[in-house]
């Protein structure tokens, strides 16, 4: 079994401080049309993180499209994103708190704890994508395998389990690779890290056979020489990289890494869904912020509104299959 502690108490305990002074201000909520105030955004990650940058990206054009209020990034990162979740989901359903989720915090991470503090399908609403961070497969430059089919060769030739490193258990590189395991037949041993950066380092001085990483942290180092690039989760080959092959286009069921979205507690009115899906739609589409997501290798996606409830729904349900077949589990 795969095995991460994560205490219930540590995630629950957090918010007694936090939870007050939401429900405080709610309760001195004015009437009127929506947006009348400032509109709270949970990055339930640290500070600096791609989710953090993506939304202070946006934060400026969704304060103009939404009648100038103000968007507090409010960061409260830990227990794989469950933490300042949670704090959404138990947030007044009037639009005034957000939370920035995806994959990992409202698809893997319910899934794999035991005791999951909220349910994922009944306590959200998914208001509008923002996209997703490719992931990529990497082995250090030295390595025999030249390309994913003599990697598989190895490992499926190896004595003892190739090794694969990812940024912590339960993270979507974790269940990408699991995924590529049961499609694939292969045996590979998961050695976790605490963040990207950690990862890189390792893969870096070898000490892993592979790692699955998010494309903008070892882009540099493939071009470099440094690494060499098996394979990318996307829907499509990237024009980067031509000549490498789409887990997808190997059998694998995953087109893509990482995604990320906006999200409400379940409840909110109609026309609060639709205000924020049109502004965070709109924003990703202006050229200035296009601009800086590309540079890092994000790539953003437009959905209506019902379409992406629906493709939530449904990861849920992919990714806890997943979850339950490798045996992952967090307590």
């Amino acid at each position: 079994m795969t095995h991460l502690q994560i205490t219930r108490r540590a995630i629950l305990g957090s918010l007694g401080a936090a939870m007050l002074p939401t429900f405080a201000t709610s309760t001195l909520a004015q009437g009127g049309a929506y947006p009348n105030r400032p509109i709270k955004i949970i990055v339930p990650w640290a500070a600096g993180g791609g989710g953090d940058v993506i939304v202070r990206l946006m934060a400026p054009s969704l304060q103009k499209r939404l009648g100038g209020q103000a968007i507090v990034v409010d960061n409260r990162p830990g227990a794989i994103g469950t933490i300042g979740s949670v704090a959404a989901a138990r947030s007044p359903a009037d639009g005034y708190t957000l939370v920035y989720g995806g994959l990992e915090s409202h698809t893997i991470a319910p899934s794999a704890m035991k005791k999951a503090p909220y349910d994922a399908k009944k306590d959200f609403v998914a208001i509008a994508p923002l996209g997703f961070f490719p992931a990529a497969l990497v082995v250090s430059a030295s390595h025999p395998a030249k390309n994913l089919a003599q990697f598989l060769q190895m490992a499926k030739d190896a004595k003892a389990p190739l090794s694969f490193g990812s940024w912590s258990t339960a993270t979507s590189g974790h269940l990408i690779m699991e995924a590529f395991k049961q499609a694939k037949g292969v045996d590979l041993l998961h050695v976790p890290y605490n963040g990207t950066a950690p990862l890189l380092q390792a893969q870096l001085s070898q000490q892993l056979d592979c790692s699955i990483n998010v494309l903008s942290t070892v882009e540099p180092h493939i071009r470099n020489g440094a690494l060499r690039l098996l394979a990318v989760a996307m829907p499509q080959r990237l024009p980067e990289f031509p000549d490498v092959a789409t887990f997808k286009e190997n059998g694998v069921d995953v087109a893509r890494g990482p995604w990320v979205g906006i999200f409400g507690p379940s409840g909110l009115p109609a026309d609060v869904i639709a205000r924020v899906h049109e502004a965070v739609d709109a924003t990703l589409s202006e050229p200035a912020v296009a601009e800086q997501t590309k540079k890092m290798f994000f790539v953003s996606e437009h959905m209506e509104q019902r379409a992406y409830q629906s493709f939530y729904l449904s990861e849920i349900d992919r990714w806890g299959r997943y979850v339950k077949t490798a045996n992952v589990a967090i307590e």
